[in-house]
C-alpha cells in the first residue's frame, strides 16, 4: 500500500532586518536570566542578629510568657526588619501535634526535697527560689514538674518507687537535700538524675550547686577592700557536708596569703543548734577573736546577733551568703538560686532526650556564680 505524500515543508517567511532566522523556523526569542529567588529568613538568622538563642526566639515570637516582654518585643522587632514569615505548613503540623490526635500527655518529672514538708515546715527561701526556676525552665521544655516530698510522714524509697512507676517519670533531681534529715535509694540504673548541692548522699550524679568556694573568696576580698582586717567565717557542719566543704575550702584559700597572726580559725556550728545557743556562741566566738567583720550563710544573722546585743556594723561589721536581692540592709553575695534549678532540669532533659540513663563513669560538677551586692551592715570602714 503507498504511504501517503509527507506535508512539504511551510516556507520560511523572511526575517525582519536585525532578526537572524532559527532552524526551526520561528523567531528566536533572547533569554534572559532571572535572578535567583531570595532566601527566606529562618530562626537562625533572626538568633544571629539579636543574640539569643533560637529556641528564645521561637517562643518569643509565640508571645510565650517565659520570654520578659522587653525580649519579646525586641526579637519580634528583629524579625519583622528581617522580613520573617513562619512556614504555614510547619505551623499546621505543630498545631495537629499539639491539638490533635498525637498529642500525648506532657512527660514529667519528679523533684525531690527532704526538708520536711509532710511535717509541716515551711520551705526555706532558697530552696523556693531553686523550685521556681526549675517550674519555669521544666515549663519552657515541655516538661511537667512534680515535687515528691522524702521523710519520714512522706515518702520513702519504695512508695516513691511506686509513684514514678505509676506516672511514667523516669527524670530525678534531688533538690537540696538538708544533711540529717531523710534519704533516698532508687534504682539510679533506670533513671535520668541530677543533683542540687547534696553531696553528702548517694548517688553520685551530676551536682548543680551556687559556686561556693568563690562567693567565700569574692566575699573576703570585698570586705578586705571595705578596710576589715579580721574577718571570721561562721557556717553550719551540716551546710559543709552538703556542698563538699567548699565554704571552708574558700576561706583558707583566702587567709593562706595572711601572717598567721591575722588568721581566724573558720566555726563550724553542731547540727540542729537552736538560736539562742548559737547566737551566745557565735558572740563567744567574736569577743574571743577581736574579730572587726563576720561572714555567714545564716539567712539573718544581724537579729541573731542583736541577741547578745551586738550591734551592727558598730561593734562588728556583718556580711551574708546567702542574701536576698531585696534584702537593702544586709551586705554580702546574691546567689541565683533560680538558675541553679533552671540548670537542674536543663541536664535532666538532656539525658531524657538523649536516652540517658543510670549514672555517670565521671560525674560532672556544674556551678553558677554569684554577685556582691553593698550594704549597711558593712561599710567603709573608717581607720
Amino acid at each position: 500500500m503507498p504511504r501517503p505524500n509527507p506535508k512539504p515543508p511551510a516556507a520560511i517567511k523572511p526575517s525582519p532586518a536585525g532578526t537572524e532566522p532559527s532552524t526551526s523556523g520561528k523567531r528566536s526569542q533572547k533569554i534572559s536570566a532571572t535572578p535567583a529567588a531570595r532566601r527566606a529568613t529562618t530562626l537562625r538568622d533572626i538568633a544571629r542578629e539579636t543574640g539569643y538563642h533560637v529556641t528564645s526566639i521561637s517562643l518569643a515570637l509565640r508571645a510565650h510568657p517565659s520570654i520578659p516582654e522587653v525580649t519579646r518585643e525586641k526579637i519580634q522587632a528583629a524579625a519583622i526588619r528581617l522580613g520573617y514569615e513562619r512556614d504555614p505548613v510547619f505551623c499546621a503540623l505543630t498545631r495537629f501535634r499539639q491539638q490533635g490526635r498525637v498529642c500525648g500527655p506532657t512527660p514529667g518529672i519528679a523533684y525531690l526535697e527532704n526538708f520536711g514538708a509532710g511535717s509541716g515546715m515551711p520551705r526555706p527561701a532558697s530552696l523556693a527560689a531553686m523550685l521556681e526556676g526549675a517550674r519555669r525552665q521544666a515549663r519552657v521544655l515541655g516538661y511537667e514538674l512534680e515535687t515528691l516530698a522524702v521523710g519520714e510522714d512522706d515518702h520513702d524509697s519504695r512508695s516513691l518507687t511506686a509513684v514514678l512507676r505509676q506516672k511514667n517519670i523516669t527524670g530525678v533531681i534531688l533538690g537540696a537535700f538538708v544533711p540529717g534529715c531523710a534519704d533516698i535509694a532508687l534504682n539510679w540504673d533506670e533513671l535520668a538524675v541530677a543533683k542540687i548541692h547534696s553531696r553528702h548522699i548517694e548517688p553520685d550524679a551530676t551536682t548543680i550547686g551556687s559556686d561556693l568556694l568563690r562567693d567565700v573568696r569574692l566575699a573576703f576580698q570585698r570586705l578586705r577592700k571595705l578596710g576589715y582586717l579580721r574577718i571570721g567565717l561562721v557556717v553550719g557542719r551540716s551546710d559543709e557536708d552538703a556542698c563538699g566543704h567548699r565554704h571552708t575550702a574558700g576561706f583558707l584559700m583566702e587567709e593562706a596569703s595572711l601572717p598567721p597572726e591575722s588568721r581566724i580559725p573558720p566555726l563550724l556550728y553542731p547540727y540542729r543548734t537552736d538560736e539562742r545557743a548559737l547566737a551566745a556562741l557565735i558572740a563567744r566566738w567574736i569577743h574571743r577573736h577581736r574579730l572587726d567583720a563576720v561572714l555567714t550563710n545564716h539567712p539573718d544573722p544581724c537579729r541573731l546577733l542583736a541577741r547578745e546585743r551586738l550591734r551592727i556594723p558598730r561593734d562588728v561589721a556583718c556580711a551574708g551568703l546567702c542574701v536576698a536581692e531585696s534584702s537593702r540592709g544586709l551586705a554580702g553575695i546574691h546567689p541565683r538560686f533560680d538558675l541553679v534549678g533552671e540548670r537542674a532540669v536543663s541536664i535532666v532533659v538532656t539525658q531524657l532526650k538523649s536516652s540517658l540513663r543510670g549514672l555517670p563513669d565521671f560525674p560532672a560538677s556544674i556551678h553558677v556564680q554569684s554577685s556582691w551586692q553593698d550594704g549597711p551592715s558593712a561599710p567603709l570602714r573608717k581607720i
